[in-house]
């Protein structure tokens, strides 16, 4: 039964990747269920199961999490709306009001009072794809970092990965002043180096960061700071005018081994999708 279990959660954890990685184009429950490897009738059971969510909800609550991005771009909100599911501008606005608490032209409207403000500089990089091992927890952002580590650092020790790995990565993805405390996704990724095969099990999955164009930005000091470091980087998207792409922005911690590091001396680059 547990190894049952396991694979549900792996081809779940499949659909979820593949949903993150394309919530902007059409998602369908039959194409859905395809790559999850279920019946289309059992599926959605399946995914609210282990999720808590419909299929539908999480797509459309994905999508949400994107809009403040494409306000903060000066994308139009009729294709705004439109790139979200909705099929009408005063159907988003509704949902939008109600996700975050004001409409979006109130949004829109607070981002450019904010013009002008002081920025970090990024420096811009191209990278290659990398293929990791990663546990996806959900919940306060504190308490879900610290339960996916102890999963992943756990499976490096039943494998003795110690010594193979390569680099550090998290996933922040949702916005803890405006997303549900138990919504909010972290992922724990690390890649391994040349020749080390990635062996996903149980909660242990396996994804790709996608390479390409990034705006790289330096933190340094305690995890626990991170939030004001992406506060202006807010800013900076505000007023740069690169385009954005499409792709969640991704943690590298540069530290292997936080526990030996004092906080002030941690670092962490945090990288952009730009195109």
């Amino acid at each position: 039964m547990e190894s049952l279990k396991e694979s549900y959660i792996t081809s779940v954890y499949r659909v979820i990747d593949h949903i993150e990685r394309h919530y902007d184009e059409p998602l369908s429950l039959e194409s859905l269920a395809v790559i999850a490897g279920f019946s289309k009738y059992h599926f959605h059971r399946i995914f609210k199961s282990i999720v808590g969510e419909t299929v539908a909800e999480y797509i459309r609550r994905v999508r949400m999490q994107s809009t403040p991005l494409k306000l903060k771009t000066r994308a139009p909100i009729t294709q705004i709306a439109l790139d979200s599911g909705y099929e009408t501008n005063a159907s988003f606005s509704k949902a939008f009001k109600k996700h975050f608490g004001m409409t979006p032209k109130a949004f829109a409207q607070r981002v450019r009072r904010k013009k002008g403000a002081r920025m970090l500089t990024p420096h811009y990089v191209t990278i290659d794809p990398v293929n990791v091992l990663y546990v996806r927890k959900t919940g306060n952002y504190y308490e879900s970092t610290a339960s996916a580590w102890n999963v992943l650092v756990s499976y490096a020790e039943k494998h003795q990965l110690f010594g193979k790995v390569a680099d550090r990565y998290g996933i922040a993805y949702d916005n803890p002043d405006n997303t549900e405390e138990n919504q909010l996704r972290y992922d724990a990724c690390f890649s391994l180096k040349d020749n080390v095969p990635l062996q996903p099990e149980g909660e242990v999955c396996e994804k790709r960061i996608e390479g390409g164009a990034y705006a790289r930005f330096l933190h340094k000091g305690s995890y626990e700071t991170l939030d004001k470091t992406y506060t202006q980087i807010g800013d900076w998207m505000v007023e740069s005018g690169v385009k954005l792409r499409n792709q969640p922005v991704f943690q590298k911690y540069l530290d292997l081994d936080p526990r030996g590091v004092k906080p002030d001396a941690l670092q962490t680059e945090i990288y952009v999708p730009i195109e």
